[in-house]
C-alpha cells in the first residue's frame, strides 16, 4: 500500500498576508516547499525562512498550482494549519508499568489514550519522550535541524532498571540516542519518574550521577513521584509513602549541595506528599520544568502574596466556589482567605476526591466532571472556578463533560482560570492585566 505523502491542511489565512495575496484559502494543502514535502511545522518554519520560495499547492477543488515568489527572509506567509504535524504522530513502543495511558478508565477524552512519544512535540512543547523509537533518519534530522533542547524521560541509567521501567528489552536505545545528541552539542531536560522500591534510593543516586556525568548539555533533572490509578495492576508499582517522599527530597537536596552544572529538582508533589514546606523561589532557578509540576505551587503562593496588595478595599459583591483536587487543599486556603478579606465577597474551597481515577491521583488538572457534580452539588448564585488545565480546547473535562453541562448541573456560572491574578480579574476584583498570567492553579 502506498504511503500518503505529507500534506499540510490550511485552516486559516491572515488577511493581507502573502498567502492571501497568492489566493490560498482554507481547505488548500501545501504539498511541497522548494520541492520537499514538509513533515511538520518545524520544516515549514525553517524552509519558508528564505528569500525565494516554490510552493506546490493542491486546492480544495483538486486543482494543483505551483507558486514561485520572493519575500523577506523572516516574513511570515500568514498561514494556519490544522495540526503542527503533517505526518502521523510517533507513538510509544514501550510498556512502562506506570504508564498513565494504560491506567486510564474507558470513556475519557480520546486524546487521553494517545501514547505520544514524538520528538517533534518534545522540541515544540516540552513533551517528555523516551527516544526509544528514534530511527537513524530521525537522529540525523534532529542533528541537522538542531532541534534542542529535547525533554527526555530517563527513569534510570542502568540497563536492567531501564528495561524494567520501560518494559522494553531495547530500552538502552533511548539512553544511547540521548548521549549521541549530547555528544553533538545538543541539550536536553530530563525527568525521573520515581517508583518506590524500583528506582529510588541507590538507583536514583546512580541515575543522577550518570546524568550529571554527561556534562552541561543535561540542563536539568526533574524527579517526580509515580502516579497510579485504581486500574493499575502491576505488583511492583505502589505510591510513595510520606516517609519515602521525604527521603527522596533529602536525596535530591544532597545532589543539589554537590557541585555540578546540572541542577536537580523535586516535584511539588513530593513536598505535598511529605508534608514539607514548598522551597523558596531561588530553588527553581528559571522554572525550566514548570510543565512537569516543578515550581507551580511556589509561583502560586508568591502571586497570592503579591495579590494581597492589590485587592479592593471597597465592597464587591460576589460568591465564589473554587474547585480543586486533594493536593490543592494543602496550599489554596491562603488564596481563599485573601479573597474573603474583600468586603462583600465570599469565597469557599470545594475539595474534590478523584473517584474516576482513584489511586494517588490528587491534582485538580485531572478532575472529572462527574466527580465535581457528585461532590460539589448545586451552587445556585455562586461562581464556580476550575483550573484551566482541567479542560481542553473544546472546554471538556477529562471525562468529556463540557463546561456548559457542568454549569447546568451545578446551577452556577462556571469559569476557568490559570492563576490567582486571572481569577481576580474574572471575578471583577481587579482590572484586566496588561501581561498574561503565568501562575497555575492545576495542582
Amino acid at each position: 500500500m502506498a504511503v500518503r505523502e505529507p500534506q499540510a491542511l490550511i485552516v486559516s489565512v491572515d488577511p493581507g498576508s502573502i498567502a492571501d495575496q497568492l489566493g490560498l484559502r482554507p481547505g488548500d494543502r501545501i504539498n511541497r516547499v522548494n520541492g520537499q514535502p514538509p513533515r511538520d511545522i518545524i520544516d515549514w518554519d525553517l524552509w519558508t525562512a528564505a528569500e525565494e520560495l516554490d510552493l506546490l499547492v493542491t486546492h480544495e477543488d483538486g486543482r494543483e498550482d505551483l507558486y514561485t515568489f520572493g519575500k523577506d527572509v523572516h516574513e511570515d506567509l500568514g498561514l494556519g494549519f490544522e495540526t503542527e504535524l503533517f505526518t502521523p504522530l510517533r507513538t510509544c513502543n514501550n510498556d512502562c508499568p506506570f504508564c498513565f495511558v494504560l491506567q486510564a478508565p474507558p470513556g475519557l477524552r480520546p486524546t487521553v489514550y494517545v501514547k505520544d512519544d514524538d520528538y517533534r512535540l518534545s522540541f515544540l512543547h516540552g513533551h517528555f519522550v523516551t527516544l526509544t523509537n528514534m530511527t537513524e533518519q530521525h537522529i540525523e534530522r534532529v542533528l541537522h535541524q538542531q532541534l534542542s533542547p529535547l525533554h527526555v524521560s530517563v527513569h534510570a541509567s542502568s540497563p536492567a532498571a531501564r528495561r524494567e521501567l520501560l518494559g522494553n528489552q531495547k530500552a538502552d536505545v533511548g539512553w544511547r540516542t540521548m548521549t549521541t545528541l549530547l555528544d553533538a552539542g545538543l541539550e536536553c531536560h530530563t525527568q525521573i519518574v520515581c517508583c518506590p522500591g524500583v528506582n529510588d534510593g541507590v538507583v536514583l543516586n546512580e541515575t543522577v550521577e550518570a546524568l550529571r556525568a554527561l556534562g552541561p548539555g543535561v540542563l536539568s533533572v526533574g524527579v517526580v513521584p509515580v502516579g497510579l490509578t485504581r486500574f493499575q495492576s502491576n505488583p511492583t508499582m505502589r505510591p510513595m509513602t510520606p516517609a519515602e517522599a521525604g527521603a527522596t527530597i533529602d536525596a535530591i537536596d544532597a545532589f543539589r549541595s554537590a557541585a555540578s552544572a546540572t541542577p536537580v529538582y523535586a516535584a511539588d508533589e513530593l513536598y505535598l506528599e511529605a508534608g514539607r514546606p514548598i522551597p523558596p523561589d531561588a530553588y527553581y532557578d528559571d522554572y525550566c520544568q514548570l510543565d512537569n509540576g516543578i515550581g507551580l505551587v511556589r509561583l502560586l503562593l508568591d502571586e497570592v502574596d503579591d495579590l494581597a496588595m492589590d485587592l479592593p478595599t471597597e465592597p464587591v459583591e460576589g460568591r465564589l466556589t473554587m474547585v480543586t483536587g486533594e493536593y490543592g487543599a494543602l496550599f489554596l486556603p491562603p488564596l481563599v482567605e485573601l479573597l474573603n478579606r474583600v468586603p462583600g465577597f465570599s469565597a469557599e474551597l470545594a475539595v474534590v476526591r478523584n473517584d474516576l481515577f482513584g489511586g494517588n491521583v490528587a491534582c485538580a488538572g485531572l478532575l472529572a466532571g462527574a466527580d465535581i457534580i457528585a461532590q460539589v452539588g448545586p451552587r445556585p448564585g455562586r461562581v464556580v472556578a476550575l483550573p484551566r488545565r482541567a479542560v481542553d480546547k473544546q472546554e471538556r473535562l477529562i471525562d468529556s463533560v463540557t463546561l456548559d453541562e457542568l454549569s447546568a448541573a451545578l446551577e452556577a456560572e462556571v469559569i476557568v482560570a490559570d492563576s490567582p491574578l486571572e481569577l481576580a480579574v474574572a471575578l471583577g476584583l481587579l482590572p484586566p492585566a496588561e501581561d498574561d498570567a503565568v501562575i497555575w492553579l492545576s495542582s
